[in-house]
């Protein structure tokens, strides 16, 4: 296509692509809430999934671009068809991030405190060194300083978004071959910091799954999410109710049909199945093995970590009574819930996530 280019998003400064001008617009093609997260300044955000409602100017240039190419490709391609004059910009935000954003240049003149507080993150896979920080975080003193150490690289990401979302500062921050070293200094909670308001900022899942694996997706969603000054609530649903449960289990009187699903159902969530090659729980017993090799938490520890950061944990009882799930057999953490209460949570959430 003749009017349609590729370029890497670092053949053009920082400076050029915000400053694109009249003839030339900046549009990022990622979801509203990557966009939220950072964004090149005057980028207009219109996400790949509703790309064919743009109603663009014919007599300018568009640079399009995503997270890291794929779906900036895809839009690319679409709007060219239409005769549109197309720059696709490869690499996408995650490049223009490494190159361009390391820490805020208001905190650069930020002095590295001697006395500050060490903790070593290694082995540790996400969400946990965010997580983990986040807490430590909030226990520290305003001006305060904590260094952290952690071999899981999307932690170099990871915090620099949790730091933009929540106003604290980083003040050094270094990856090396083998791990991330990141100082952050504890701010005041202005109106940049992390509050948990009644505004549209929060974040709902729906747990209608009953497989370990999606269960341990939504839980390392939810706790990222909070570790990011997010009002977070799960909405536990029919097979979902599973990784509720307690982690021994409960004896309780069932009649009927109560029976009948219960000798079906998990008696606790480490004995779900996972969504692939479960081979009669084989495949549960080769994913509990490799996520212990490889140092990711387990549901319960992910339950336990949701609890701590005050997720709301709500089951749903009207899932209970047709299931046979009685209230001993779930965690006393958990709320029960009708579907009135979880649509309420959906108005102070910028996103909905149903697994």
């Amino acid at each position: 296509m003749a009017n349609y280019q590729t370029k890497h998003i670092n053949n053009f400064s920082q400076k050029e692509l915000e400053a694109l001008g009249e003839n030339r617009q900046l549009l990022d093609v990622r979801e509203e809430s990557e966009y939220e997260l950072g964004h090149i300044n005057h980028a207009q955000n219109f996400p790949l999934s509703t790309i064919e409602t743009l109603y663009p100017k014919e007599d300018i240039t568009y640079y399009v671009h995503c997270k890291s190419g794929k779906r900036s490709q895809q839009a690319s391609e679409f709007l060219a068809s239409k005769g549109l004059s197309i720059v696709n910009l490869d690499g996408g935000y995650t490049a223009y991030a490494e190159k361009n954003i390391s820490f805020s240049d208001e905190q650069t003149d930020i002095r590295m405190q001697e006395d500050r507080k060490v903790i070593n993150y290694s082995g540790m896979q996400c969400p946990g060194p965010i997580v983990n920080l986040n807490m430590e975080v909030q226990q520290l003193e305003i001006g305060k300083q904590i260094e952290v150490k952690v071999t899981d690289f999307g932690f170099y990401s990871d915090v620099k978004s949790w730091a933009a979302q929540t106003g604290h500062a980083i003040v050094d921050l270094e990856q090396n071959s083998d791990h991330v070293k990141a100082i952050v200094q504890k701010q005041p909670q202005d109106k940049n910091g992390m509050k948990v308001t009644e505004s549209a900022n929060g974040t709902t899942i729906v747990l209608f799954s009953g497989e370990l694996d999606k269960a341990i997706a939504a839980l390392i969603i939810a706790n990222g999410a909070r570790a990011a000054g997010r009002e977070v609530s799960i909405f536990f649903t029919f097979w979902g109710l599973n990784a509720l449960k307690q982690n021994k289990k409960v004896k309780v009187k069932k009649r009927g049909m109560e029976k009948l699903f219960d000798l079906f159902l998990p008696s606790t969530p480490v004995n779900m199945p996972i969504s692939k090659m479960n081979m009669f729980g084989l495949g549960n017993l080769m994913m509990r093995f490799i996520m212990k090799k490889k140092n990711v938490d387990m549901l319960p520890s992910l339950l336990e970590q949701a609890i701590k950061q005050d997720i709301r944990l709500m089951a749903c009882t009207m899932s209970m009574d047709v299931m046979g799930i009685k209230k001993e057999e779930l965690r006393k953490e958990a709320e029960f819930v009708g579907v009135g209460t979880y649509i309420g949570e959906t108005q102070k959430a910028a996103h909905n996530l149903f697994i």
